[in-house]
C-alpha cells in the first residue's frame, strides 16, 4: 500500500482541484480552532465541476483518492457513484481527512497554519513584553483563537515580526531609513533603506494604534515618531523670552545661557538641540498661548510677556520632554491657553496637551461666541458623518460645550480661516 507522502510528487492542487475543493469547504472559523468534527456530505453541483475541470475530471480525480488508504478506507472518504461508476452526485468525508488531503497535494493543514500563526505571536508577545506592541500582540492572538484570518498573514511574515520586535527595542528615537537599513536586507529591488517605508509602514501603523501612547487623531508621521521612528525633523518654534543652555556629552548643564527674547520673529531648535537644552521660562512671560497652525502663528506679533508656541498637531517626544522641563520653572499661577481648528482633530490636540504638558491650559478663541462669529461669516465646512461619530462619542472636557455646538450645527471652524 502506497502512503500519502508516495503521491506528494504526483499531485498538486493543481492537477488535483477536488482535494483543494475538499479543503476549502472544511476551512471554516470552527475547524481552525478545531471544533468541526463529523461527516460533512456537499452536493455535486455546476461549480464544482467547473473548479475541477468536468465531470469526467470530477471521476478520474474521485478515483485517485479513493485508491489511497489512507483518505477513503475507514469511511473517512466516499464519493456517492452513479451510472456505472461514471458519475458523482455526492461526497461524503469526515473532517478528520483534510490533514491528509493537505499532506497528499503540499499544501498546509489550515489548522496547523493557525497553531503556527499563534505560536509565533505568543513568541512575539515575550519578546516585546513591557513595550507599546504588548497590546497589539493580545489583539492577534484573540483573533486568531477566535478563527479569524484578517491578522493571519501578518503573523506569517517574518519580516513583519522582526520589524515589530526592533521597534519595541528601539531605546532612543531612529530616523525611519536608518531603522530601515539595520532591519532589513535588500527586498524585491527595494534598497534596504527603503523597505519598512514600502512595504511594512501601513502595518506597522496600524499595529501601533493599540499602543497607550496613540492618539485619536495622530498623523501617520506623529504615530511613528511617538513611537521613536522619526520620519520628519522634529523642531519646536516659539516666539518669547525663554533661556536655555546645552548639556555636554556626559548629560552636564553649560553655564552660557542662550537668550531668544532677542529674536522678535520667532526662534527655531531642531531635533539634536532639543535633545541636549535645558531650558528656563523668563520672569517678564506671563501668559503662554499654544497656536496650533503656522499661518496663525506667524501672524502673531512679539510681546515680551507672552510666549507664543507653535503646535504644528501632536508635540513629538523631544518637543514633549522640552516643554515638560520648561513648565517646571514656570510659576504656578502663570496662564496656559490653546488655540487651535474648532473641529474634532483641535479638541483632540487641546486634550493630549493638557494631558501631557500643560495641566491647566485654557481654551482660546474655541469657545460658543468665536464658533457662532465664525459661522456667520460662512467660515464653516461641512462635518462628515465619520467626524460626526467620533465627536460624539468623545469626552471633550473643558470644550463640551464647543463640541455639542458643532455637533448641533454640523460644521467645523479651520483656525487659519480666522486670521
Amino acid at each position: 500500500m502506497m502512503k500519502i507522502e508516495e503521491y506528494n510528487m504526483e499531485y498538486n492542487e493543481k492537477n488535483l482541484p477536488l482535494a483543494k475543493w475538499l479543503i476549502d469547504k472544511t476551512n471554516t472559523k470552527d475547524y481552525r480552532i478545531g471544533n468541526l468534527l463529523g461527516m460533512k456530505h456537499p452536493k455535486v453541483d455546476g461549480d464544482l465541476l467547473k473548479i475541477v475541470g468536468g465531470r469526467e475530471e470530477l471521476v478520474r480525480q474521485a478515483k485517485v483518492l479513493e485508491r489511497i488508504p489512507a483518505l477513503g478506507g475507514d469511511g473517512y472518504l466516499h464519493f456517492d457513484w452513479r451510472e456505472m461508476n461514471t458519475d458523482i452526485t455526492r461526497i461524503d468525508y469526515r473532517v478528520e481527512v483534510i490533514p491528509g488531503l493537505c499532506d497528499l497535494i503540499g499544501v498546509i493543514d489550515p489548522r496547523e497554519r493557525q497553531l503556527q500563526a499563534i505560536t509565533r505571536v505568543c513568541k512575539l508577545q515575550e519578546d516585546v513584553s513591557g513595550s507599546c506592541l504588548f497590546a497589539y500582540c493580545n489583539h492577534v492572538l484573540e483573533q486568531l483563537n477566535k478563527g479569524n484570518t484578517k491578522e493571519l498573514f501578518k503573523a506569517e511574515d517574518e519580516e513583519f515580526l522582526k520589524c515589530l520586535k526592533a521597534l519595541a527595542d528601539l531605546k532612543e528615537p531612529e530616523w525611519k531609513r536608518v531603522f530601515s537599513s539595520k532591519v532589513f536586507e535588500k527586498k524585491n529591488d527595494i534598497t534596504p533603506s527603503k523597505v519598512f517605508e514600502r512595504i511594512y509602514q501601513g502595518a506597522v501603523i496600524e499595529a501601533l494604534k493599540y499602543s497607550p501612547q496613540y492618539e485619536e487623531g495622530m498623523s501617520d508621521d506623529e504615530i511613528l515618531a511617538a513611537h521613536g521612528i522619526l520620519s520628519y525633523s522634529q523642531t519646536l518654534e516659539w516666539k518669547g523670552a525663554v533661556e536655555y543652555c546645552m548639556t555636554d556629552r556626559n548629560g552636564t548643564a553649560i553655564e552660557k545661557k542662550i537668550d531668544t527674547s532677542l529674536n522678535y520673529y520667532g526662534t527655531v531648535l531642531n531635533a539634536q538641540t532639543l535633545e541636549h537644552a535645558v531650558p528656563n521660562l523668563r520672569n517678564s512671560v506671563e501668559k503662554i498661548i499654544v497656536i496650533e497652525n503656522k499661518a496663525n502663528y506667524e501672524s502673531m506679533e512679539y510681546d515680551p510677556k507672552v510666549l507664543y508656541i507653535f503646535c504644528h498637531g501632536y508635540f513629538s517626544p523631544k518637543e514633549v520632554r522640552f516643554l515638560q522641563m520648561l513648565m517646571k520653572t514656570a510659576p504656578e499661577e502663570i496662564q496656559c491657553y490653546h488655540w487651535g481648528d474648532m473641529d474634532y482633530g483641535g479638541i483632540q490636540i487641546f486634550l493630549y496637551n493638557e494631558k501631557n504638558i500643560f495641566p491647566n491650559l485654557i481654551p482660546w478663541k474655541m469657545d460658543v461666541l468665536s464658533y457662532k462669529a465664525a459661522l456667520e461669516n460662512e467660515k464653516g465646512i461641512k462635518l462628515c458623518s465619520e467626524k460626526q461619530k467620533k465627536l460624539e462619542a468623545l469626552n471633550a472636557g473643558k470644550l463640551e460645550v464647543l463640541k455639542q455646538c458643532i455637533l448641533e450645527n454640523k460644521m467645523e471652524i479651520e483656525q487659519e480661516m480666522l486670521i
